[in-house]
């Protein structure tokens, strides 16, 4: 009833005490009143704490806006929305280029920062072009920037990149050295370690198991009786008695 009649502005107590909950209808009703009366500051922190709205509708909304700061939203809330092209294009529109750059390394992408860096170049802007060097210096390739530093001698704005480049480099290589030199020492010793356990275990008191005889105990009983083995012939006279016994037993 409200947005009907225009008469949002009486609620505007309401809208912020409620605006806490996140709810679609508040935000829209309380970003379409803070446009109205050209708050872009409050405007700004609305969107960005409360994001429970249709963000690239109001942002194609802003981007029309005559006001330059509510461009400037609008930009915002395409790399809010990883609509990393569109804000760096308005960006570039407004000549907000801290902007556009700020974008681009937000972006973590070569692609995005590359074509940037290129657009400076085109331009002629220097002081852009090494901008970027630094805000994006990890997703430049070296090859890329050597090539259009050289093609449009900006050797000097490039010099300091380059340098940071080489010691980058020498840094990343004096750590995989060193990382590469402690996984083989650890190789080395697990070897050695490995080498000097024996193939056949060794036994109890460095007796061989195979060759090992009684290491104490009770000998062995047998038929005797006794802990001995008896005599061959005493063992043949039991085993004919045994049989004579047998053959005498009544069937």
């Amino acid at each position: 009833m409200f947005l009907r009649d225009d008469n949002v502005p009486l609620i505007r107590p309401y809208l912020m005490a409620v605006q806490h909950l996140n709810i679609e209808a508040v935000n829209d009703a309380y970003n379409d009143l803070l446009i109205e009366e050209e708050d872009f500051k409050t405007l700004r922190h609305s969107i960005d704490s409360f994001d429970n709205f249709n963000n690239v509708s109001l942002a194609s909304r802003l981007e029309k806006h005559e006001l330059l700061e509510f461009r400037r939203l609008a930009a915002h809330l395409y790399k809010k929305n990883t609509k990393w092209e569109e804000s760096i294009t308005l960006s570039k529109q407004d000549k907000l280029f801290k902007d556009a750059i700020i974008t681009a390394a937000v972006s973590a992408s070569s692609e995005v920062a590359e074509d940037l860096l290129t657009y400076f170049v085109d331009i002629g802007n220097k002081e852009c072009f090494a901008a970027m060097l630094y805000a994006c210096f990890d997703l430049l390739r070296s090859d890329v920037v050597m090539e259009l530093s050289w093609q449009h001698g900006l050797n000097d704005f490039y010099m300091p990149y380059r340098i940071q480049n080489q010691r980058s480099l020498v840094d990343k290589l004096t750590k995989l050295e060193k990382e590469v030199k402690e996984h083989a020492k650890k190789v080395t010793v697990k070897e050695e370690a490995e080498a000097e356990v024996p193939i056949i275990n060794p036994g109890i008191g460095g007796k061989l198991l195979l060759t090992q005889g009684p290491s104490g105990g009770a000998p062995p009983i047998y038929m005797n009786g006794t802990g001995m083995m008896p005599p061959v012939g005493h063992i043949e006279t039991v085993r004919w008695r045994t049989i004579l016994t047998l053959v005498s037993l009544p069937s």
